[in-house]
């Protein structure tokens, strides 16, 4: 037998099958049809596997062709010329209009996913949550209650919950496949998505939409907790919240005036210096070395006083760039409102 004969009749038709098959498996990134929880996530996995077979279809036709022309009309011998073909009316006539009917086909399968309608679930009990895009991160606040978290964020089995998404700077895309596809995040608009998921379960997604240098460095985790295990998370955030908003209204209250010396004893004591150095060298959180000249210019109306004590009373309102929000929501819990003030007054010091 001519193995080398072989090889060069069947190699190419092997290699078209291997790429049909490594094909194949890009199903995986596809919106779940499993997920009935979801408004778009079975219509958009329908959509995308009509494609799918489509463009499989074409890709095989194609090959196929390919690799009937490259055994047809192969040279046999040094001195064969094989044949020449300068040109088939109907074979390109044919070839358009089939490409034509595809698009067609493929038109009035998505339009007829954009005209569905597509609106918010009409029961009462839907948990809301506002996702902020950064760069470089995900801000998930719940409205209801002011917590806020970064890079991932929790809801609860079986309930609807409605995402309001938007941008605080550059546009960016939420997607978590598995649910409803993605959605932009565009500075100055506000868009909307909803799902439903019955079972407990973690879900990942990425930024997709280019932002910068760090776009890559944007996951999403969506925890769906059993009900109870999340009213008790919530619970727990929300008092934890409650405690800082009533040291911030006391500290503006009583008016108190910090003591520089009490605050950088704080700053040992309570562990800050573990993540905010004091000469300019980036830790976990950034430097506190030149705050006091910018703290005052980081949020319009805000003065240098009122950033640094909301930073350190909710940490994850206004996460400086660059860095992520690990600080504990509870971190006010430990400070009375003069160690407080105290902590501000050092920090506003360097």
């Amino acid at each position: 037998m001519n193995y080398r004969r072989v090889m060069r009749h069947w190699a190419p038709l092997a290699a078209g099958g291997l790429l049909v098959l490594l094909a194949l498996p890009g199903r995986a990134w596809a919106q779940s049809g499993g997920q009935r929880g979801s408004l778009d996530a079975g219509d958009i996995s329908t959509l995308f596997n009509i494609v799918l077979v489509l463009a499989i279809g074409v890709f095989i036709l194609v090959e196929g062709l390919l690799i009937f022309a490259l055994v047809r009309y192969r040279r046999r011998s040094r001195d064969e010329m094989p044949e020449q073909v300068h040109g088939n009316n109907r074979l390109e006539v044919g070839w358009t209009l089939g490409s034509a009917v595809l698009v067609i086909i493929l038109f009035f399968f998505t339009l007829g996913f954009y005209q569905q309608p597509r609106g918010l679930p009409q029961t009462g009990d839907v948990l809301t949550v506002e996702v902020t895009g950064n760069t470089w991160f995900w801000e998930f606040h719940y409205p209801d209650t002011g917590v806020r978290t970064t890079g991932e964020f929790n809801v609860p089995a079986g309930q609807p919950v409605v995402l309001e998404i938007t941008s605080r700077d550059v546009q960016h895309s939420f997607w978590l496949p598995e649910l409803a596809g993605k959605v932009d995040a565009i500075p100055g608009r506000v868009q909307r998505l909803w799902f439903q998921v019955d079972e407990p379960r973690i879900y990942v997604g990425q930024c997709a939409e280019y932002c910068g240098l760090r776009h890559y460095d944007m996951p999403i985790r969506l925890n769906v907790l059993p009900v109870q295990e999340f009213a008790a998370w919530m619970s727990e955030q929300a008092a934890a919240v409650a405690a800082a908003q009533e040291v911030d209204l006391e500290v503006e209250a009583a008016g108190l005036t910090g003591n520089v010396a009490a605050g950088q004893a704080l700053y040992t004591a309570l562990g800050c210096v573990a993540c905010h150095s004091l000469d300019g060298t980036p830790g976990v959180g950034p430097s506190y070395l030149g705050l006091g000249e910018r703290a005052g210019t980081v949020i319009e109306g805000y003065s240098a006083e009122e950033y640094v004590r909301e930073s350190i009373l909710r940490p994850c309102d206004y996460v400086v760039e660059g860095f992520n929000c690990v600080m504990p929501q509870n971190y006010g819990d430990q400070l009375s409102a003069q160690d407080l003030a105290d902590l501000v007054a050092f920090t506003l010091s360097n």
